[in-house]
């Protein structure tokens, strides 16, 4: 016999010609028990209940994966979209941007363009939130709209809608939906990247699409702003916009806004294929609540910004500059009242008692899915034909009723998957079915809203087989309707509301196997326990519905707002570079001025090589520049030995502070002073082994061992498992030194083991003391963790006699309501354009001032230090012969001071790596490179 696929018709149209008895081990099921009873009266009252308060909403099906089935019947005939307000009213709104606007829009026969609200489960949820915030849409129209007619299109949306369009070309809109959106974004979030070669030719990420998501977003940007006024909410929805909250965040810096995406977020692994990954990444922490359906796609969100933006994440959400982006689990739900209205229509009625004489002595197994690969079809197909080869006691006793709506039918991808569910579909009904019986009924188009009613209804089992989904809202919608037959659910655990509907039969559809095993569990559950764990189903879908879940997170995102107007954390501190005309002029008005710089973060950007963190010449211009005014107090606060520091900034008068506090220097000096007060470095024999075994086993760490200080850096481990080995390293270093004259500090990616007492807090309080004449004004700029207590203690310090110190701190790095510092730069590179304010600009050369050691002038560094330079390129290249500490670079211990030492990658040449003498000073851009 030829395969042949079941056709639609059959099952819309005629009854089956075959019947059968019922099998003898289901005929004798057990008689209710009282539970059972019990909670059949509950469901009773239940519906009575619901009956008595009235439904809040409108009969709607859901968006999204919900009821894919009956999409096409899902258009209401008013026009106003309930809840919508108009714009301009007084009080704040919420503004919902989505892809699509819920709305169709067809030009009719004359030429007119006609509107029509399409039923959704955003609609629909949103109508939950109507009585407690008024709201507007903006959205793409879906066509394309001629220039001349948009602004009569806009006039009307808004007076019949309460929308507002946003207008694509259909070049741009193919490039930007059915390109990055459909193409790229949509896979690669449900796990599927695209091939690089696939039978058509080679397949690679083309930027043409990323530059038309860019342009569609700002389109959205300018649409929101022609809506936005002071105090409304902003709620971006779904993959399709993940540049604008960033793109409204620059425009309004105050705008509160939400982010809710209803895909499945991949894990760092799959995300990181992305070539756009950042950038998208970084629209989406512009937000300032961003929602997932589940805790697995919050988690591998978080763990995305760590492994792929190097950011500091915990559960409650991310900082990224200067903004905390709260991240929170949401998930759908369904409009429970809908179904439960619809199953008491006659027309429902009646289609239920003819699908049941239809399969009357068989059992019903129903799967409802867009024909996508992420939804599994084959695998449901191949284990329903292991469930016949398997028992075949259910051959001509159980049918699977599949419905697979079209979708995207001119993909490729598509076709094949629809060309390979039809094989699927005729082989097993060609093997296992006869003239009267069809195994499997597929029905390859939409089915209309009562038709769905019914089969819900009727069905014994529904089978969820996706392969990866973000939330599938038909098993609610099949629990929703089985609230008198108790029927059972096997779902996918790839599907999110798995992790909701605990009492469901989890599968992994991959193993076809354990799949059919779960349907066949699924077809032989005793009553009482079908009973009992359907009330737990129904129980959450009812509560969890999708009016709860837009409250819930429009209550969220409320509860934010209050907090940040409460914290006043939009209020930005005032950036150096932003108030430089009302600072420098107090500045210059003070006799004795105080400049604490922090080097490693502040003058330079942190790399993995502490030694290369040479300063370069336009640094050591601005600080020569300002040293040599003799008002100026200057002091580099650095984590190097004081040998280093002496090499490359001890010839520009500037005070030095060694190893975050245990060595000073004042400016113009030559000579040390050590704020340890116990010389015993033995303890170095009991910290370093445990230091060592961490190294080997944390791929990217190494080991630095300076004159009074020993730090283990983490900066190139992985970022999850670097902090984990240095939490555990931490606790291990603190039981085994408490009786060593030692503490063990933490800073950003590095542990440090030092003498107990040193800090730069306690050198600047030396250095304070130190300055008989005092000072009058006091600047301090740092990055690290240990700048945080100098700037508190700035906050606090009076000088004796005169009163207090006009102070100012600034925090490199960005925003943090933590800090202690009273104003922030974001990175390292405004701090040069700083200093070049702050140092004054003679009107000629720059002047010789005093120097360490005879040397003087701003030609460049002094031949020593160009030399040590070169030295410590070329001992790169040499193998490591002693007292390695390293995984991935060695660490040599060589008296006083470490030499790291690895070869150079094939190509690169030492003198490249060197800076010459001739190279201006002032050129732009020219940053420093440093480490810990």
């Amino acid at each position: 016999m030829p395969p042949f696929p079941a056709s639609s018709t059959t099952l819309l149209s005629s009854a089956s010609a075959g019947s059968s008895d019922e099998l003898d081990d289901l005929d004798d099921l057990p008689a209710k028990p009282t539970e059972a009873e019990i909670l059949s009266q509950i469901h009773r009252l239940h519906l009575e209940l619901e009956s008595v308060r009235g439904d809040p909403t409108e009969p709607d099906d859901d968006a999204q994966d919900a009821t894919p089935a009956h999409s096409s019947a899902g258009s209401r005939s008013y026009t106003k979209l309930e809840g919508l307000s108009q714009h301009g009213a007084t009080s704040p709104r919420l503004i919902v941007v989505s892809n699509r606007l819920p709305v169709t829009v067809r030009k009719d026969e004359s030429g007119e363009w006609n509107f029509r609200v399409s039923s959704g489960g955003l609609v629909s949820a949103l109508a939950g939130v109507k009585n407690k915030i008024p709201f507007v849409w903006v959205g793409w129209t879906g066509v394309e709209v001629a220039t001349s007619e948009q602004d009569e299109m806009s006039r009307r949306f808004q007076e019949e809608m309460n929308c507002y369009p946003v207008y694509l070309s259909a070049a741009d809109a193919n490039l930007y939906y059915n390109g990055f959106c459909n193409e790229v974004l949509w896979p690669l979030f449900h796990y599927v990247p695209l091939p690089i070669v696939s039978s058509d030719g080679e397949r690679k990420f083309d930027f043409k699409y990323w530059d038309a998501y860019s342009k569609a977003n700002h389109r959205f940007a300018e649409a929101v702003m022609q809506v936005y006024e002071p105090g409304d909410l902003v709620w971006v929805q779904d993959y399709h916009l993940m540049l604008l909250p960033s793109l409204l965040r620059k425009r309004i810096r105050d705008v509160t806004i939400g982010f809710f995406l209803h895909t499945p977020f991949p894990s760092s692994e799959v995300y990181r294929i992305l070539p756009v990954r950042s950038k998208v990444l970084q629209g989406v922490l512009a937000a300032d609540l961003i929602g997932f359906h589940t805790y697995d796609y919050a988690r591998h969100f978080l763990s995305v910004c760590t492994r792929i933006l190097g950011l500091d994440a915990s559960p409650k959400g991310v900082t990224y500059k200067d903004h905390f982006a709260n991240v929170g689990i949401f998930p759908i739900g369904i409009d429970p009242n809908a179904w439960i209205k619809a199953l008491r229509s006659p027309s429902v009625k009646e289609r239920i008692l003819e699908l049941e004489e239809k399969f009357r002595g068989k059992k019903v197994l129903l799967g409802v899915d867009r024909l996508d690969y992420i939804k599994g079809v084959p695998h449901k197909l191949m284990a329903f034909r292991n469930l016949l080869s398997n028992h075949p006691e259910w051959k001509e006793r159980v049918v699977l009723v599949q419905i697979g709506v079209p979708s995207r039918t001119e993909v490729d991808e598509y076709k094949k998957l629809i060309s390979q569910t039809n094989e699927l579909v005729g082989r097993i009904n060609a093997q296992y079915g006869s003239v009267e019986y069809a195994p499997i009924v597929f029905i390859n188009q939409s089915v209309n809203f009562d038709d769905l009613c019914a089969l819900y209804t009727v069905a014994d089992v529904a089978v969820v087989t996706s392969i990866r989904d973000g939330m599938n809202l038909v098993s609610y919608e099949y629990v929703v309707c089985q609230q008198e037959r108790h029927g059972v659910l096997v779902l996918s655990e790839f599907a999110g509301s798995a992790q909701s509907l605990s009492s469901a039969i989890r599968v992994n559809p991959w193993n076809t196997e354990e799949l059919a095993n779960a349907m066949h569990e699924a077809l032989t559950v005793p009553e009482r326990e079908r009973a009992l764990k359907h009330w737990k189903l129904y129980h959450y879908v009812t509560k969890h519905t999708a009016a709860f879940w837009a409250r819930s997170f429009v209550s969220e995102l409320q509860q934010i707002e209050r907090l940040m107007k409460m914290q006043d954390v939009h209020k930005p501190k005032q950036s150096l570079l932003r108030v430089s005309v009302d600072i420098i002029p107090d500045m210059r008005s003070r006799t004795k001025r105080l400049f604490l710089l922090e080097y490693e973060g502040t003058l330079c950007a942190p790399v993995s090589l502490a030694d290369l963190g040479f300063p370069t010449l336009s640094m050591r211009r601005f600080l020569l520049r300002l040293s040599s005014d003799p008002g100026n107090f200057v002091y580099i606060l650095s984590g190097r030995s004081k040998d280093t520091l002496d090499s490359w900034l001890g010839d520009l008068g500037v005070g030095l502070v060694s190893e975050h506090g245990c060595d000073y220097r004042h400016p113009h000096s030559t000579t040390w002073e050590s704020l340890i007060t116990v010389s015993d470095t033995s303890w170095r024999l009991s910290v370093i082994p445990i230091l060592q075994y961490f190294t080997e086993r944390t791929p990217g760490a190494h080991l630095e061992a300076k004159d009074n200080i020993v730090t283990w850096h983490f900066r190139d481990a992985d970022p999850m498992f670097g902090s984990w080995q240095a939490k555990e390293l931490q606790l291990l270093l603190a039981e085994n030194s408490m009786n060593l004259p030692v503490e063990v500090v933490s800073g950003h990616k590095y542990l440090e083991v030092r003498p107990v007492g040193v800090s730069r807090v306690n050198a600047v309080r030396r250095i304070l003391s130190e300055l008989s004449e005092g000072v009058d004004f006091a600047f301090a700029i740092g990055s690290d963790k240990a700048d945080e207590d100098v700037f508190s203690f700035l906050n606090t310090y009076v000088r004796t006699g005169d009163g207090r110190v006009s102070t100012l701190a600034c925090r490199v790095g960005g925003k943090s309501d933590n800090s202690a510092a009273d104003r922030y730069l974001p990175d390292v590179e405004p701090v040069f354009r700083l200093l070049r304010e702050l140092a004054p600009n003679p009107s000629a050369a720059p002047k010789k001032t005093r120097a360490v050691g005879g040397t003087s002038g701003l030609s460049g560094p002094k031949p020593s230090l160009l030399a040590r330079r070169k030295d410590i390129i070329q001992s790169l290249t040499e193998r490591q012969r002693s007292n390695s500490y390293d995984n991935g670079m060695s660490s040599v211990f060589t008296g006083r001071r470490s030499t790291h030492r690895d070869p150079l990658p094939d190509g690169v040449s030492y003198d490249s790596l060197v800076v010459p003498p001739k190279v201006a000073a002032d050129a732009p851009g020219d940053k420093a490179r440093g480490g810990m």
